[in-house]
């Protein structure tokens, strides 16, 4: 068994209804140690807030995410900030650009990324960064912020991506995409450092092969772990732990 923090995994929503007491059940007793749920929208914040209470291995992060940008305001700020005094909300996220989409105006989505990035680096807690066909204007973005910490989500792979994060010293968000037949992240990771790397589901999304088509959830982070292994030669026990602090440090998850 492997000692699990889900780093990004969107419990709260609606796929999990039916079975979400399960889910925590199964994933605790199967190495999961914590599960941090990104926000995608304001309404989130409180619903976030309400599970985490419900369940000690969850925690939660505030933001919004790029296709959601256009409804951002001030309110949005300020309930953020609020929440980020629960010791349950360890974060800033899900946040971003979007440029594959374009849900909301690319100017709107490059000022609310900017603005709670500033949130995030008051308040000294970490980001989660969603960032799709966008990679020029992230990159601007986060080299004009100093004392960022955090991950880039759902690391694709893309060489611009793993060069202002090593360089920025962000952490690399790996989950099911690592075990697709064609995806060239399996090339991508032997670039990145052990030290740097992250584990998330993104679930109910992205579930790795062999649950691939299915509902992900965060007991299925081990096939990631053993197809990681598998790549780089290390065991995957080795690989488990170090990610697992890897985690604890920039979640301040000191207390798990």
């Amino acid at each position: 068994m492997y000692e699990i923090i889900d780093t990004h995994c969107h419990l709260d929503m609606k796929e999990f209804d039916d079975d979400r007491d399960e889910v925590i059940k199964r994933s605790r007793e199967n190495g999961v140690r914590a599960i941090i749920m990104p926000s995608t929208m304001k309404e989130d914040f409180e619903n976030e807030k309400s599970l985490c209470d419900e369940y000690g291995l969850l925690f939660y992060m505030v933001g919004i995410h790029p296709h959601d940008a256009k409804t951002a305001d001030s309110e949005a700020y300020d309930l953020a900030k609020k929440h980020l005094k629960n010791k349950k909300c360890v974060g800033v996220g899900e946040i971003g650009l979007d440029y594959y989409y374009d849900l909301s105006p690319r100017d709107k989505q490059r000022d609310v990324f900017s603005d709670f990035l500033d949130i995030a680096i008051k308040n000294s807690v970490p980001v989660s960064i969603h960032c799709r066909d966008a990679d020029d204007d992230m990159v601007d973005i986060l080299r004009s912020k100093k004392d960022l910490k955090g991950v880039i989500h759902c690391f694709s792979g893309s060489e611009k991506q793993l060069e202002v994060g090593l360089d920025l010293g962000l952490y690399f968000g790996i989950g099911g995409t690592l075990t697709f037949k064609n995806s060239v992240l399996k090339e991508a990771i032997r670039d990145v450092p052990l030290d740097f790397v992250v584990f998330e589901t993104d679930a109910p999304y992205l579930a790795p092969v062999p649950k691939r088509g299915k509902r992900n959830e965060p007991v299925y982070i081990k096939y990631v772990i053993e197809k990681m292994a598998e790549i780089s030669g290390e065991n995957p026990h080795k690989i488990s732990k170090k990610v697992f602090e890897n985690s604890k440090n920039v979640f301040s998850l000191d207390r798990i």
